[in-house]
């Protein structure tokens, strides 16, 4: 597929540039076509010129000849044309960009001869006078202006031609540069063409090889999922029931060590007492780790139906719940533009429940605890760092609880949501190292994340990002 697009960009690329090419080449052949035109009438008008310009003086001689004054007619008529193609002769030079001096000496010379005529008729008003100055000037006007203007056409003629020729010669090249990039475009675009459509087969070969793999994955796939399904199922099962079987020893340990420390307890002395108190405090604190483990196993994977929650009245059950152990830390909790969210109560509950609890726990000895919870939406850039193939089409939520506890060293920051990790001894706090490990497995059932940062002594904040389903419409 990859060939494929590369080979049809060349091509398109190709045709591209030959379209432009073209379009530049045709633009200067009419540019070149046009200026040889200009040039072929400036020729033909030069050409007229030295024709009028004998005229010219055929007419004066035949007036001084004859005395009549219809050759004086001709003679203007004669000056008169003369006039207007030295105009169109200029115009041409100006359009093509030539030099005027050649063209300014013609005209030049024209003008002067005609000036010498008109003062000849002034000074000889005559026909006897008139007749005997041409006699005598004739040969020398002829040679002063005749052979000079001659001269001038003469080599405007030959730079007009050489131009013609020149732009001649550039019209063919560029006609000629034209067919052969047409040609070669062309045999690349054929040659692409047909590597295209060699690679078009050999892709979709690939792909019907490709389908089948797939259909045999996906029924291995299916065959896994089934197996994985029923294990879960089974694994459950094994929880629940283990969780219920561990439950009943505890609870008949539980019951002798009370009957113990009842009839016997005034009676133990030494180490007796102390040794009933651990067993005590070892069979609790077993309950609360078959009830984490058990709860843990269950995170995320909760049958309770979605549905639209307010996040603040979730954080308010939860402190209500906590109400006692708040009101003896003198514990202060603050919300602030807490969302409404499609989700699961349960799930909410346990995160809330974990993380304020926690909050509370981690406090420092003489100081209140101070806690913060608040939302916003989250932004673009931190939804791409922390979250794997986000879905863009979705808001999502930027959730905080900030508290001003003991916090903990930053390099710590992912090693609390491993199940049964714990940054103080259980003699320190309390507690199994299961709760933050829940609530990660929630986000990401949610399709979200959580990730805390600290410093030690200056409080820790926890940020959770998830996205807004209540107005998504898939």
């Amino acid at each position: 597929m990859y060939k494929i697009k590369s080979f049809s960009i060349l091509t398109l690329i190709l045709i591209v540039i030959s379209g432009a090419i073209s379009l530049y080449t045709i633009f200067r052949v009419k540019h070149l076509n046009n200026a040889n035109n200009l040039t072929s009438q400036m020729v033909d008008f030069t050409n007229d010129i030295h024709i009028m310009s004998l005229e010219n003086e055929i007419a004066i001689l035949s007036y001084a000849t004859t005395y009549d004054s219809i050759f004086l007619d001709s003679i203007s008529k004669i000056q008169g044309n003369i006039s207007k193609k030295l105009d169109s002769l200029r115009d041409f030079n100006s359009s093509l960009g030539y030099n005027d001096d050649l063209l300014n000496s013609l005209e030049s010379n024209i003008k002067e001869r005609n000036e010498v005529f008109e003062n000849s008729q002034k000074d000889n008003i005559d026909y006897e006078s008139y007749l005997q100055y041409v006699r005598e000037n004739r040969y020398k006007n002829f040679l002063k202006f005749g052979q000079k203007i001659k001269s001038l056409n003469h080599i405007l003629l030959e730079e007009q031609q050489a131009s013609l020729n020149q732009k001649e010669r550039g019209l063919l090249n560029n006609l000629n540069i034209l067919t052969i990039i047409v040609l070669a475009v062309t045999g690349i675009s054929i040659l692409a063409v047909i590597i295209s459509f060699k690679a078009f087969y050999s892709y979709k070969k690939e792909q019907e090889e490709s389908s089948k793999q797939l259909a045999d994955y996906k029924e291995l796939l299916e065959a896994q999922v089934n197996q994985l399904n029923i294990t879960n199922k089974e694994l459950e099962q094994f929880a629940y029931v283990a969780s219920h079987d561990l439950q009943e020893p505890l609870r008949k340990i539980t019951s002798f060590n009370d009957l113990l420390q009842e009839q016997y307890g005034d009676s133990l002395e030494g180490d007796g007492k102390l040794y009933l108190d651990r067993i005590a405090f070892a069979a609790n604190r077993m309950r609360k780790l078959i009830t984490d483990l058990l709860e843990y196993s269950r995170a995320g994977r909760q049958k309770e139906e979605e549905v639209i929650l307010d996040l603040e009245e979730v954080v308010n059950e939860v402190v209500d719940d906590l109400y006692v152990v708040v009101k003896e830390k003198k514990a202060v909790i603050e919300t602030n533009n807490l969302p409404k969210t499609l989700g699961t109560y349960i799930d909410w509950r346990t995160v809330f429940q974990n993380l304020i609890s926690n909050a509370i726990k981690f406090s420092k000895k003489d100081i209140p605890p101070h806690i913060l919870i608040s939302s916003k939406i989250a932004d673009e850039e931190l939804i791409k760092r922390k979250i794997n193939e986000p879905d863009m089409e979705l808001d999502y939520f930027h959730l905080t609880i900030k508290d001003n506890g003991i916090g903990f060293n930053p390099d710590y920051a992912e090693k609390i949501f491993i199940i049964f990790q714990r940054l103080f001894g259980k003699d320190v706090y309390e507690g199994t190292g299961i709760g933050l490990a829940i609530c990660k497995k929630i986000f990401e059932k949610m399709g979200g994340t959580i990730f805390a940062e600290s410093i030690e002594g200056e409080g820790a904040t926890f940020h959770m990002i998830f996205p807004n389903y209540q107005n998504h419409n898939p």
